[in-house]
């Protein structure tokens, strides 16, 4: 079962390494939409979904993935059921 990814400086440290470089990430501009990044702990981007192609996703090579149990990945176009 997943445990919840603090919304933190230790959190988005992490996360810069991996959504920055993400092939979804950047090609969708998904910086420009809430809540930005660390999508893991935050919910999906409010992007409408018609409008964000899936080009892959890096969530799976990311420290806070093992360490907070994550499963499924793609947390920016489907969310983990945290909060929003």
């Amino acid at each position: 079962m997943p445990k919840p990814v603090p919304d933190d400086e230790e959190s988005m440290s992490e996360c810069r390494k991996f959504c920055g470089p993400c092939p979804s990430f950047k090609p969708n501009q998904l910086n420009e939409f809430e809540p930005h990044a660390l999508f893991c702990s935050r919910g999906k981007t409010e992007k409408p979904m018609s409008e964000v192609k899936n080009n892959g996703c890096s969530c799976f090579g990311c420290g806070l993935f093992p360490k907070y149990e994550l499963e499924g990945g793609f947390f920016c176009m489907h969310g983990t059921g945290g909060k929003k």
